[in-house]
Formats: C-alpha cells, sequence, structure tokens
C-alpha cells in the first residue's frame, strides 16, 4: 500500500457514503453537510459545540455556522449556554430532528455492515487494532 492506494480508498468510502446518504437528503430535503451536522451531535453527544463539529469533521468554520442558523430556522438544532462557560452554546438535536437521526443511523448501521461484509471477527479484531494504531499515529504527527 502506498498514500495513493490510502487516498483512493478513503475517498472510495466517501463516496459509497455518500451515495448511501441520498435517499435520507431527498426524503428531508436536507443538505449533507446539515445532514453531517446532525449526525454528529446525535453520534457525540460529549463534542456539541460549533467548534468541534468543524474540527473533527474537517467542515470549515463559517460553513459549520451557516448550517447551523440554518438548522436552528428550521427547528432541527436549538442552541443552549454552557453552564459554567458562557462563551461556549451547546448545539442540542429538537425532537423535529429525530426522524432524520433515526434513518440515518439506521443507514450507517447498514454502510458499515456493507463495508465489513465477509471478514471474520478476527480479521474485524485486527482490523480495529490496525486501525486505532494508525490514528494513534496520525493524531501525533506534527505535535
Amino acid at each position: 500500500m502506498n498514500i495513493s492506494t490510502l487516498f483512493s480508498f478513503t475517498k472510495k468510502i466517501e463516496g459509497a457514503y455518500e451515495v448511501m446518504c441520498q435517499s435520507i437528503l431527498h426524503e428531508f430535503e436536507i443538505s449533507k453537510t446539515s445532514f453531517d451536522i446532525l449526525m454528529f451531535l446525535s453520534n457525540n453527544l460529549d463534542r456539541f459545540t460549533a467548534k468541534e463539529i468543524s474540527c473533527t469533521r474537517n467542515i470549515k468554520a463559517n460553513v459549520v455556522s451557516l448550517h447551523v442558523d440554518k438548522l436552528v430556522n428550521d427547528g432541527y438544532l436549538m442552541r443552549q449556554s454552557v453552564e459554567g462557560d458562557r462563551r461556549k452554546i451547546r448545539l442540542v438535536c429538537t425532537e423535529k430532528a429525530q426522524p432524520i437521526v433515526e434513518q440515518g443511523r439506521i443507514m450507517q448501521q447498514q454502510f458499515f455492515s456493507s463495508l465489513i461484509e465477509g471478514l471474520t471477527k478476527e480479521e474485524m479484531d485486527c482490523f480495529k487494532h490496525c486501525f486505532q494504531v494508525i490514528e494513534h499515529n496520525a493524531d501525533h504527527i506534527g505535535h
């Protein structure tokens, strides 16, 4: 494996995920970025700020801000102040967002199942370990 293969691999996964999202995006008339924000917040309850979304999902801060504003205006998100830190704003999915989140979670599980189809438990254990090592190494590059 070389760097070109790695980049190609990640692009294929991103493209396949994009395809899997399409029916939800069309049904709810929501953009992919807005969907990603809702899914991030619902899947990461300990990371709830626009900055965390931007850093973790690698979405420019101004783009996150625009989508958060739209999601708030459309009733999918609400802003809450964080006790003890007036500067932080907690973003919370509303009840209106729950059908999107529920379908998104089902789709994500189907997507993951499709990706690992044919792998044995031992292969999955090895993959998880390798992934953790690579993630750890990536976190420490440049630090």
